[in-house]
């Protein structure tokens, strides 16, 4: 589990979002914070450094303090994930966009960092309610019957006996399908999420609940569902049937950042290529 969360920043209103939540997320573990932001050169070090300082004292009060770090780097997404190496048992939390001097940061940097890091990050949409930051509650997980949606799974029933949550498993059911009576019935039993939610619930000791998404977009069947269940968090591979390949417009993974009500965490596996 995370004991350091690391918040990327570069400056714009959008990135500075993600750091309150973030601090709750660092106070619910009683872990650190770090505000980090990328520079392509050394000499905007010192200005950087002034302008976290400043960012951070327009912010209400947090329940952790934050330590700041201005990294001068050309790779952002490296750079980061090079900090984040150097600590032990850290998590990414970074708003889904930005602009500025370091605006890939928060572009496809986050892209980047699912590349290069064996954890998840959760990334912060801009309909993310501001008071966001809870480790537990109701978690909504999308899986698509492929065994790569599968390998975020572990991740949550880590996550799920860690801090007492609520996992709730859908499948999005496809376009236009309306089942009813016995029909339905045999779907939901044998479906993907029924079937993992029995797997993780002997495999965790707990309850873990499932429900089957109708509807033309799973992406808004999921975040639809989300918004209905008051979620804490959802948790999604980038890559699976439904088009979580990418975090990218027009990507199921992207949908759901940009809408979801709640932070997202995204789980690259480490065995897809890098292409």
């Amino acid at each position: 589990m995370f004991q350091h969360v690391v918040v990327p920043v570069d400056g714009s209103k959008a990135s500075w979002r993600a750091v309150p939540i973030a601090a709750r997320l660092a106070h619910a573990v009683d872990g650190k914070l770090d505000v980090i932001t990328v520079v392509d050169r050394a000499r905007y070090i010192t200005e950087s450094e002034a302008m976290l300082r400043f960012g951070l004292e327009q912010l209400p009060d947090l329940p952790v303090e934050p330590m700041i770090h201005v990294v001068s780097a050309a790779a952002p997404a490296s750079a980061i994930a090079e900090h984040v190496d150097q600590l032990n048992g850290s998590l990414v939390v970074m708003s889904s966009h930005g602009h500025g001097r370091s605006a890939s940061v928060l572009g496809s940097t986050a892209d980047e960092l699912l590349r290069q890091m064996f954890g998840p990050i959760v990334v912060i949409g801009p309909h993310t309610h501001a008071d966001s930051g809870s480790v537990g509650g109701r978690y909504v997980v999308p899986l698509d019957g492929s065994d790569h949606s599968d390998m975020i799974l572990p991740i949550v029933a880590a996550w799920t006996v860690e801090f007492g949550a609520e996992p709730w498993l859908v499948e999005a059911a496809g376009a236009g399908t309306r089942m009813t009576g016995p029909a339905a019935s045999d779907f939901i039993e044998s479906g993907t999420a029924a079937h993992r939610a029995r797997e993780m619930s002997r495999d965790i000791g707990r309850d873990v609940e499932f429900d089957i998404l109708h509807g033309g977009d799973p992406a808004h069947a999921i975040v639809d569902f989300a918004s209905h269940m008051e979620a804490s968090l959802i948790f999604a591979c980038t890559h699976g049937r439904t088009g979580m390949s990418r975090l990218r417009t027009g990507s199921t993974a992207a949908h759901i950042v940009r809408h979801a009500p709640c932070p997202v965490v995204l789980y690259r596996p480490p065995l897809l290529t890098l292409d």
